[in-house]
């Protein structure tokens, strides 16, 4: 049997589909492993009376503020994953590589989560999770880049314009959190902490700056 890409492993796949296929579900699990292990790592407090500890309960109130930026985070780069895979049309080494280095500081931020989320007024836990989070955002442009090389491995193609516009939504994250570094070396911590917020409003500019117009037949299938 030949070895090529496009030779069938099964009578309805091809072994660039079956390998395509397997880096998907590995990113999959990895983001459903962190996001499980962000939630594992919250601890009920203790209290004697049935009606809850009222302190107990409020010292939880930095974990969960940790655990929700995590998760509203990763959610941002999971659908980002799925927006540069979704019209990939065929396996890349260079792109799996990618992948993974994609995939390795997204595995570390259920530690960052849970450190600092044990006291949000301590300067070295939080930036060093603005520092694994602006790694994630590398990793990310990284992939974007990897799978647009060459005019892309996409189907349909890609315009310069909209691999300028793939990977200015990518570094978005490491952006947000890159300002939140800024602000937390010159004494503004609490401020930094809400760098996340610069998300949303780049990728809300970059989508009105950059986005492709869709070309008349995308424009016939959306309407």
């Amino acid at each position: 049997m030949s070895d090529s890409g496009d030779s069938n492993v099964t009578k309805y796949e091809t072994i660039d589909e079956r390998l395509l296929n397997r880096v998907i579900f590995f990113t999959d699990a990895v983001f459903a492993i962190v996001m499980t292990l962000m939630i594992l790592d919250l601890r009920p407090p203790t209290f004697t009376s049935p009606a809850g500890n009222q302190d107990a309960l409020q010292s939880m109130v930095s974990h969960f503020f940790a655990l929700i930026m995590s998760f509203l985070v990763i959610a941002v780069f999971w659908i980002a994953h799925l927006a540069t895979t979704r019209r990939l049309r065929r396996f890349d080494w260079l792109t799996a590589v990618a992948n993974l280095v994609f995939m390795f500081p997204v595995c570390l931020i259920p530690f960052a989560t849970a450190w600092w989320g044990r006291d949000l007024n301590a300067p070295f836990p939080w930036g060093m999770y603005c520092g694994i989070m602006m790694a994630s955002s590398l990793g990310n442009l990284a992939l974007v880049l990897a799978v647009t090389r060459d005019r892309g491995r996409l189907m349909g193609g890609i315009t310069g314009r909209e691999r300028l516009y793939r990977a200015a939504r990518a570094i978005s994250p490491g952006v947000a959190f890159g300002a939140g570094m800024v602000l937390l070396f010159i004494g503004h911590l609490h401020l930094s902490q809400f760098s996340f917020v610069l998300i949303p409003v780049q990728i809300i500019v970059y989508g009105r700056l950059l986005k492709p117009k869709p070309k008349p037949a995308q424009a016939s299938r959306l309407a």
